[in-house]
């Protein structure tokens, strides 16, 4: 075997020495680049979907309830909300986190259905609008918005007539899908056509739903509302988010509200909401920080499985190539090559292996999230440009990683021995 002299400090002589072991071990090279572009490829599209998983799961926590609840102050709207704020929710700052919202108002009824009689709350609500605000796109709110989970069995009101009915007090009233159902509210008496029966698990399938604007005329109580229910995409909630906005210096508090936590949200609806006092639903929305957090950090686990895997991969590959090398290395060594100039050809050629599998690997992961998100989520996704200097890093890391033992190995031969046999 054939070895250019190697003096120290002439980079040329280095160049030369990397040269020619790329050309005389193809083989060995390519498979240290491949689990190099692996790991790159596998780290780049983990990360590049995370912080799509987080949101569109956060999306998709919104189908299961509402976090934030909107109630009249003790001290203002005399027991009630303003049905005209009801736009005001969809300007405040964090507008575009609000997915839904509906309002809702309470009464008691006695329904007669033949010669059953019944007691029960009829509750007033949107089921489906259309919500028109000045200077935004039009978007439609309602109990079908932030309560997709429940099992209707027929449809929604379409007219002020017609109603939907909870399951228990269905059963009660021998109700079904079309049935009539008279009401009667301090006197005043409808009849109204039942077009769903709903199956909740909860409180709702004692409660008898109608639109809004029926509720309010039968209890006298036009644009006014009992409660609102806002589901908005927020963030996990963490030591900072829980502080009490009122003790935080002027700094922290827009740090705070500028934080899409669900306090914070909730202090926007509170604030374009007369007489209103807005507060998380604590149930939902921790069970949700919860399981975003576990998510996260299950991303990362992986990915660093992902970039361990190659490590481990490149070592391998390496320890094969080392064995292969040990009379170049014993002749180095015989010819006056220190440790600092044989670390320096192995790893100036694991440099450049994985520069080029950090590139590759890049590539290959952007093309990954983007099928993985298409794949799941059915969206598409635009890779952050912080990605690329982390799929080099992540290369770089993995190969120096992968170099540790076989270099320990190198540094352990004897040149006497080797070039003896």
């Amino acid at each position: 075997m054939s070895l250019p002299y190697y003096v120290p400090g002439e980079l040329s002589v280095l160049l030369r020495i990397l040269k020619n072991s790329f050309l005389k071990r193809p083989r060995s090279i390519f498979l240290v680049f491949l689990s190099i572009t692996m790991g790159a490829a596998v780290a780049t599209s983990f990360l590049g979907i995370a912080g799509e998983i987080s949101h569109k799961m956060a999306l998709e926590l919104r189908s299961y309830g509402a976090n934030i609840l909107l109630e009249p102050s003790a001290l203002e709207g005399g027991g009630f909300l303003r049905e005209e704020d009801l736009p005001k929710v969809k300007t405040v700052f964090w507008k575009y986190n609000i997915t839904g919202f509906t309002p809702y108002l309470f009464g008691l009824a006695d329904f007669t259905v033949g010669a059953k009689h019944e007691r029960g709350v009829m509750t007033g609500t949107w089921f489906y609008k259309q919500l028109e605000v000045a200077g935004e796109e039009p978007s439609f709110q309602g109990v079908k918005v932030i309560a997709p989970w429940w099992e209707l069995q027929g449809g929604m009101p379409q007219d002020a007539d017609e109603a939907v009915v909870g399951a228990a007090l269905a059963r009660r009233l021998g109700l079904s899908v079309g049935s009539r159902v008279e009401s009667a509210v301090k006197g005043e008496r409808k009849s109204f056509r039942v077009v769903g029966i709903v199956t909740t698990g909860g409180y709702e399938e004692e409660q008898f739903f109608a639109p809004l604007v029926t509720v309010q005329s039968l209890l006298g109580k036009q644009g006014k509302l009992s409660r609102v229910l806002v589901s908005a995409v927020t963030v996990p909630m963490d030591d900072f988010g829980r502080k009490d906005p009122a003790r935080m210096s002027k700094d922290e508090y827009e740090k705070w509200y500028c934080t899409a936590y669900v306090t914070s949200v909730a202090k926007n609806v509170e604030e374009v909401m007369a007489g209103s006092r807005a507060k998380p639903i604590w149930q939902i929305a921790s069970a949700e920080g919860a399981l975003l957090k576990k998510l996260n950090s299950v991303v990362l686990l992986l990915t660093f499985l992902a970039l361990g895997a190659s490590a481990i991969a490149v070592s391998t590959s390496l320890m094969a190539s080392m064995a292969e090398r040990s009379p170049e290395i014993a002749l180095m060594k015989a010819i006056g090559a220190d440790r600092l100039q044989i670390t320096a050809i192995f790893l100036g050629e694991t440099l450049i292996i994985s520069v080029a599998g950090g590139i590759v690997g890049y590539l290959l992961g952007d093309q990954l999230a983007g099928l993985i998100s298409h794949t799941v989520f059915n969206s598409a996704i635009k890779s952050p440009l912080w990605l690329f200097p982390t799929a080099l890093i992540s290369a770089f890391l993995v190969a120096i990683a992968g170099s540790v033992a076989p270099l320990r190995r190198a540094f352990l031969i004897e040149p006497v021995r080797v070039l003896k046999g």
